[in-house]
């Protein structure tokens, strides 16, 4: 199986051509975002219902495991706005796995996707605090192939988590880093923070990788990260 790995696309699909892969992962910050009131999340809703509904669609011979970050507000949009009256539903193409502490398998190789984030300011999709993201976390299947995460975990000496944006500043998950050390996956793909560490980590036995597409401007600086499973 040939995996396609990208994250932190945040709406820009310029230049990102999946084809030759047979999985596309994406690990969260999918879709535009440029405000956080209701109707800017609407405006996000109908992105990922028509434009990237269609980019997924056009291939349909590749398979998508994608799991929503912190700015995809779209996908806890019901929760946060209960008293709004609009359809948040959202939709995918049928070739889409959109994980939210969930698992597929796919081809014999098992995938499980997390959204879930430490704390920034109490404003963001999928924040959790320390007892929460132990318990989500916890539920990481053991014998896993791919874990897809959007947030990286926090390993010392490494800087899959390093925010230049920050003077450096270590932003990853120690519950994260706890669950991989325990559960071992074989690889690891994650984003959120866009000046990590690229080109892969090895921990135990498992490869982590930050895959975040663009910089701290935003702006494309990372090609996306393939491998052979």
């Amino acid at each position: 199986m040939r995996i396609m790995a990208v994250s932190d696309l945040h709406g820009n699909l310029e230049r990102l051509d999946p084809s030759g892969a047979d999985v596309v992962v994406i690990a969260g910050d999918i879709s535009p975002l440029s405000k956080r009131g209701p109707w800017h999340i609407n405006d996000q809703k109908k992105w990922i219902n028509k434009k990237f509904k269609a980019w997924t669609a056009s291939y349909p011979d590749v398979r998508f495991v994608v799991v929503p970050g912190n700015h995809d507000y779209f996908a806890i949009a019901q929760t946060l706005f209960p008293d709004v009256e609009n359809d948040w539903s959202y939709e995918f193409s049928p070739n889409v796995n959109f994980l939210i502490d969930s698992g597929v398998e796919i081809d014999g190789v098992t995938f499980y996707g997390s959204p879930w984030v430490p704390i920034i300011s109490h404003t963001w999709a999928f924040e959790a605090e320390h007892e929460e993201l132990k318990n989500r976390f916890s539920k990481i299947p053991d014998g896993l192939d791919v874990l897809v995460t959007h947030a990286p975990p926090l390993i010392p000496d490494c800087d899959v988590d390093c925010s230049l944006q920050t003077d450096s500043q270590h932003f990853g998950s120690h519950e994260l880093a706890d669950a991989i050390f325990q559960k071992q996956p074989r690889f690891v793909f994650c984003g959120h923070i866009h000046s990590g560490q690229h080109g892969g980590v090895d921990f135990g036995s498992s490869k982590i990788y930050n895959v975040a597409r663009v910089d701290e401007k935003y702006e494309i600086a990372y090609e996306p990260t393939w491998i052979e499973i």
